[in-house]
Formats: C-alpha cells, sequence, structure tokens
C-alpha cells in the first residue's frame, strides 16, 4: 500500500510538473502569437505605405516627362527666337551700312 501511494505521489508530482510546464508554453505561444499579430499589422500597414509611395512616384515620374517636354519646346523656341534676332540685327546692320 505504501508503495502504491508512493506511486500515486511521484506520479501526481510529475502530472504537476507536466501541466505546468503546459501552462508556461501555453503563455510562450500566446506572447508569440500577440507579437506575431502585431507584425502582421505592421507589414499591412507598410505595405500600404509602400503603395502610396510608389503612386506618388508615378505621378512625379509623369510630372517630370510632361516637364521635361515643355522644357524641350522653350528651348526651340528660345532657339528660334535667336535665330531670328540675329537675322534681324543682320538686316539692321546692313540697311545701317547704306
Amino acid at each position: 500500500m505504501a508503495s502504491d501511494n508512493k506511486e500515486k505521489a511521484v506520479i501526481s508530482e510529475a502530472l504537476d510538473g507536466i501541466q505546468k510546464e503546459i501552462t508556461v508554453l501555453d503563455q510562450q505561444r500566446k506572447s508569440l502569437e500577440t507579437k506575431m499579430k502585431h507584425l502582421s499589422d505592421s507589414i499591412v500597414v507598410t505595405q500600404a505605405e509602400e503603395s502610396k509611395l510608389r503612386e506618388e512616384i508615378s505621378g512625379l515620374v509623369g510630372k517630370e516627362g510632361l516637364l521635361d517636354r515643355k522644357r524641350n519646346t522653350y528651348k526651340d523656341k528660345l532657339s528660334s527666337l535667336q535665330t531670328k534676332i540675329a537675322k534681324v540685327k543682320k538686316i539692321r546692320q546692313e540697311l545701317s551700312d547704306f
């Protein structure tokens, strides 16, 4: 009988130890799940920011192209005006020689 009680006590102690370990592991699991949820939320926020920034970059690239075309148009107009001014100066010079 004493041997049975001793075995039951050992088994009971072992079960208590196992239960405590299960409790600790369960708490660790819940903590990790919470951390993973926060990380997942952060990833979603970061991806949304990335998408927004990509759209902004795309818009800026479009504006850059438009401004570049305008700059080239103005360069062409300036060149044309400089040529006309040079011609007018030449004509004025020729007229003043008379």
